[in-house]
């Protein structure tokens, strides 16, 4: 239990090897844990990401961060600086990755991460992508049921512990994986629990988490440090696939906010630091006089969080942490740089495959509309493949566009050129593209979800293909955001009882992101995959310009 918190926003130097001590004496046990969060199997440095930095002077600025072999060198620098180093994870460790990781079936990132020294993670939303069998092989190994030891070499698993309080076997009422791990530093007990986004359901592949239970994160975690407590532990740490935003720096709190404040409130006091994933920001807050932190997302960011811990009573005493940048002007890992390049020359045929180009930067922010330019490029692509089954549109979740189309050569393609590698990182979850029957009014209900049942923790506006158009009204009650009247199919509006064949991911298709109304479509089939369509259209009609981001209005 926290008997005193101090925490110092640090955000001073470049370097992690340049942590100050925090002065622990013979009395006291200095704990480092190091943490990062939403990984996504981002193994090469990400092509044109810069994030706000301080420098030594504490000015801001943009620097270019990223890539495991980077990663790898910040975090030794600072095991360096303190024999009593945890590596932790939120969560999101693999899935949504770039090619060179999702080819192998995200064994690269597990043997990275491994390498790297990861000791616990959270089980975030992605990790369940391939569904719970697969995720099992992630932790325990053997080599893929289809595709084998890809690399020759068998695959042995996880080097490092999931942890799942609050996943739990429907059959067996037991956890998917332990609730927490307890870890003696120097003669002190100190437990990690990991905790998972309790919404997870509703974003996953319903298919890929059937036969589980995600509870309640503050009740699960509580639940758990009711065992610690009798075990006599008192420092905790948790780790939770959840998370929140804020305005400003990243190691600043500027107007916090988020569902993870509430899950903090309700937790045990005895919890001393929270590290959050799930919403891709950076900050270091302090909520009911405890650190929560989270480090952006793609190994951009570090989380150093010290504490200082008593001998006599196993309580901390004191704790701070700063986020820092995992810059690029440090020496790569050897070890990881080998891994990587290993799986990179296995890949590259593939992934520096030219399959089209485009004329400018093709971002998937979204506009106040909530429609975005690539949002508008993906749904046409799918709707281009479904024509072939009447479909009239295509719908696209947002959360399902993982990165943007970058203008400039990230390699020796060229530029605007675009390659299989690039397409792939825009949409890595190899999708099939289903084609259902919806009326106009299914239709009305559909959009109508967008408002009053929204995705946790994403931009819940549908992206929408050419030919479709409709306004919403921001102060328009739930429910009645879309008048129907709006919703226009070639520039005629929809007739409410007419049935239209509309295209979308098998994802929507089964109801994710809380879209119930695709689960009653009719007349379902299923077509290609939606990096095929992508790669198709490409070829077909390139050089591709940025969508004009008109097919969606807003009033109010």
């Amino acid at each position: 239990m926290l008997k005193l918190l101090i925490v110092a926003l640090l955000v001073t130097g470049t370097s992690l090897a340049s942590s100050a001590s925090l002065n622990s004496t013979g009395e006291t046990v200095e704990l480092q844990i190091v943490a990062l969060n939403d990984f996504h199997g981002q193994l090469e440095p990400p092509s044109g990401n810069l994030t706000l930095y301080y420098n030594s002077t504490n000015y801001p600025f943009k620097v270019e961060v990223g890539g495991a072999a980077y990663l790898a060198t910040q975090i030794k620098a600072l095991q360096a600086t303190n024999p009593n180093t945890v590596i932790v994870s939120a969560g999101d460790c693999i899935g949504a990755s770039p090619l060179v990781s999702a080819f192998f079936h995200d064994e690269p990132s597990i043997e990275v991460l491994s390498e790297i020294g990861l000791d616990y993670s959270a089980v975030g939303n992605h990790e369940f992508d391939k569904g719970v069998l697969e995720l099992q092989r992630m932790q325990y190994g053997c080599c893929h049921n289809i595709d084998g030891c890809q690399d020759i070499d068998r695959f042995v698993g996880a080097g490092y512990k999931y942890l799942t309080a609050n996943v739990v076997n429907s059959s067996t009422n037991s956890t998917l994986f332990p609730p927490y791990k307890i870890q003696v530093i120097d003669g002190i007990p100190v437990a990690f629990i990991g905790v998972s986004l309790k919404d997870t359901p509703t974003i996953a592949m319903p298919s890929n988490v059937r036969g589980l239970s995600f509870l309640d994160e503050a009740d699960s975690i509580n639940a758990a440090v009711s065992e610690l407590k009798e075990k006599g532990i008192k420092t905790i740490i948790v780790l939770i696939h959840d998370g929140g935003q804020q305005e400003g720096l990243p190691s600043e709190s500027k107007n916090f906010s988020g569902p993870v404040i509430d899950v903090v409130k309700r937790c045990d006091k005895e919890v001393d630091v929270f590290v959050t994933g799930h919403t891709h920001q950076f900050y270091v807050s302090t909520i009911d006089g405890r650190i929560v932190t989270q480090a952006n997302w793609q190994g951009k960011l570090l989380t150093d969080i010290d504490l200082v811990i008593s001998k006599e009573t196993g309580d901390v005493l004191l704790a701070r942490a700063k986020n820092v940048a995992v810059t690029r002007d440090v020496p790569e890992d050897a070890e990881v740089s080998e891994i990587v390049e290993k799986y990179s020359t296995l890949a590259k045929p593939l992934t520096q495959k030219v399959i089209g180009s485009i004329t400018a930067d093709i971002f998937k922010t979204p506009g106040n509309s909530g429609e975005s330019a690539l949002g508008d490029v993906i749904a046409d692509t799918q709707f281009h493949s479904a024509g072939q089954e009447g479909a009239v549109v295509a719908f696209m979740n947002p959360g399902g566009i993982r990165t943007d189309l970058i203008y400039k050569a990230s390699r020796s393609e060229g530029q605007g050129n675009v390659t299989y590698g690039e397409a792939f990182s825009v949409q890595p979850f190899g999708n099939s593209i289903f084609a259902v029957n919806l009326t106009g009014s299914q239709i009305d209900e559909l959009l109508e979800e967008q408002f009053d049942n929204p995705a946790p923790g994403e931009n819940s506006i549908l992206q929408v293909s050419r030919g479709f158009n409709y306004t919403w009204n921001k102060s328009a009650p739930s429910g009645q955001k879309v008048d129907i009247s709006s919703i226009k199919i070639n520039g005629k509006t929809i007739d409410p009882k007419e049935s239209y064949r509309i295209a979308a991911n098998g994802f929507l298709a089964e109801g994710g992101d809380n879209f119930t109304v695709f689960k009653a479509g009719a007349d379902r089939v299923c077509g290609i995959s939606d990096l095929d369509a992508f790669n198709e259209y490409f070829q077909a009609f390139s050089p591709i310009l940025p969508g004009q981001m008109d097919r969606i209005a807003v009033t109010g």
